[in-house]
């Protein structure tokens, strides 16, 4: 009798044990994307996104880490911001303003020294461009891990996208003691509805 009911506890463990699914488990496991992508380099961007949109959201960093990582130096220069574009565009809305510096970092520490110079300018910018609203954040982590290239960094987050974000939450307001000739230069120019004119 108490050996019938060990074997049934033994039996009742391994059961159990076996049913539970895998801790985290993804359609596409990183070391799977990063075999296809050894196998077909111009593939990077598709199997990134294809891996990133299968699986959680906090997955897509150590993906795109991975993936320019394993790129020949050549392929990292021309698809490193496709990758990085790819992998935020594949997340899920809500996800993309706080995951996309995460993913922009892991690329860009992907990148071996010597050639951060040809390529963490346009990862910055290739993030900054699918998430703006993340735009500090991404250029804080990208100094911190490329910080040889802090004025490369802030021109590519600095584009015309930025510029414009920039100037629609920035109050126009004029300087102090200087508020004469104001609307003629800074606002558009407007006629008279009707007389008198101011």
């Amino acid at each position: 009798m108490v050996a019938g009911l060990a074997l049934g506890l033994a039996a009742w463990g391994a059961a159990t044990g076996w049913a539970q699914p895998p801790v985290s488990p993804s359609p596409a496991s990183t070391a799977e994307v990063v075999r296809s992508v050894e196998a077909n380099p111009a593939s990077a961007p598709q199997a990134t996104a294809q891996a990133v949109a299968a699986g959680r959201s906090e997955d897509a960093a150590p993906i795109v880490g991975a993936v320019v990582g394993i790129l020949q130096p050549a392929d990292r220069r021309a698809l490193a911001p496709s990758v990085v574009s790819a992998a935020i565009a594949a997340l899920i809305v809500p996800d993309r303003t706080p995951v996309a510096p995460s993913v922009a970092c892991a690329a860009i520490r992907a990148v071996p020294a010597p050639e951060q110079p040809g390529v963490v300018p346009a990862i910055v910018s290739a993030a900054v461009a699918l998430a703006p609203q993340a735009r500090p954040q991404i250029v804080a982590c990208a100094i911190q891990a490329a910080p040889a290239l802090i004025a490369a960094i802030n021109d590519a987050a600095g584009g015309a996208l930025a510029a414009q974000l920039e100037a629609a939450t920035s109050p126009a307001t004029p300087l102090p003691g200087n508020s004469i000739g104001l609307d003629s230069t800074l606002g558009p120019r407007q006629s008279c509805a009707s007389p008198p004119c101011p």
